[in-house]
């Protein structure tokens, strides 16, 4: 989509808007209480994370934070409490869904002059994935049966699971807080052409607004959210190209039971389509030595041959994509998201081109409403 649209959409992005809610209650228009900001930031593979700022809340004459309608602001920030986050433009009622979380953290500062803040905090509903450790085993299942049973079973999350080909005999979680048991499982799945692994984060579930895990293949393919121009919509971008932590093939170790030897999955950077060639010819300008070309050995559970190169493919695939990154910022848009993709103009051949969103903040305060984003290539 073109800015035009966005913005003839948004009232020329002169009017941010935001609202913030506690077990449903509108902070400002239900609590009479005022926010200076709100700021969410969104990643994938962790728990997204909120923040904003209660302003002139506090009562001098009783000594405690209060509501515009006198009653203890305290009582009803308890961590644990629901919070929607939605920032947009225009009606503050009617924007969209940023992040769906839970109050973790409640933080306050009394100066030397002046009254005292209270900044809350919180995470999306994948933090409750991070807490303690669990070991469980499962027989004869797919791993996306697993992530089914995990987040949509213990954790009464709603989910969009990809479904995984690979039937294993036992499947077992190790003392593991379930968030780094699933994120396990996603990096050793990937999609037909072996190159990409699945990623794991949990959204807000669009219109439904019902917390949503996502494990599957990043949406690389998709059309792009919105076509940003530098100096119309994007403000800066600073795009890197790395060749530290590129390597020239991928060798993974696993072992085979029955026959009692070991597996080696193998890939190579050259055939890893046109930017994996490139990486491959830069790396090899550097170390000229056939036997001594920087090589990534991964010791995995993997049981068959196919097994093990497919998951050296997806990890040669996924460090080949990090070789074009950049950080962005441009006008606060909503539909700026982590896996979605957006296409940036005007910076030249080389860096012009579809990029993939890793992470996204969205941020109001009195200086207005920007994003800021973390991208890499979307090219496969």
């Amino acid at each position: 989509m073109e800015l035009a649209a966005l913005s003839e959409e948004f009232g020329d992005f002169y009017a941010p808007a935001f609202s913030v809610r506690l077990a449903g209650a509108d902070v400002v228009r239900d609590l009479l209480v005022a926010v200076s900001q709100v700021e969410a930031e969104l990643v994938m593979n962790a728990a997204s994370h909120f923040s904003f700022t209660l302003s002139n809340c506090y009562n001098l004459e009783s000594g405690q934070f209060e509501t515009g309608r006198g009653k203890p602001l305290l009582e009803l920030l308890t961590l644990g409490t629901e919070v929607e986050v939605c920032i947009g433009y225009g009606d503050s009622a009617s924007t969209p869904t940023t992040m769906l979380g839970q109050v973790t953290e409640i933080s306050t500062n009394f100066p030397e002059t002046g009254a005292p803040d209270l900044v809350v905090s919180g995470y999306d509903h994948g933090f409750p994935l991070t807490l303690g450790k669990n070991s469980d085993s499962w027989k004869d299942r797919k791993d996306s049966e697993v992530v089914q049973l995990i987040a949509g079973g213990f954790h009464q999350l709603a989910t969009v699971i990809d479904d995984t080909a690979d039937r294993h005999k036992q499947i077992e979680q190790n003392q593991q807080n379930d968030w780094e048991f699933l994120k396990t499982l996603a990096e050793r799945n990937s999609g037909a052409d072996k190159s990409v692994h699945y990623e794991l984060y949990v959204d807000t579930g669009g219109a439904v607004k019902k917390p949503t895990l996502h494990f599957g293949l990043p949406r690389l393919d998709a059309a792009p959210v919105v076509k940003l121009k530098w100096g119309a919509g994007l403000l800066s971008f600073k795009p890197q190209a790395n060749l530290a932590g590129q390597v020239s093939k991928v060798e993974v170790y696993g072992w085979d039971v029955k026959r009692k030897e070991a597996i080696i999955g193998r890939a190579s950077a050259s055939d890893a389509g046109p930017r994996g060639k490139t990486i491959a010819q830069h790396v090899g300008a550097l170390v000229r030595a056939p036997d001594r070309q920087p090589t990534l050995r991964l010791r995995q559970p993997v049981f068959t041959q196919a097994e093990a190169d497919k998951r050296a493919r997806a990890a040669l695939g996924e460090m080949t994509r990090k070789f074009l990154t950049g950080d962005a910022e441009s006008v606060g848009l909503p539909g700026l998201r982590p896996d979605r993709t957006v296409e940036l103009a005007g910076l030249g051949e080389a860096f012009s081109k579809i990029y993939y969103i890793e992470q996204a903040s969205h941020r109001v305060d009195s200086g207005g409403y920007r994003t800021k984003f973390k991208v890499r290539e979307a090219k496969r």
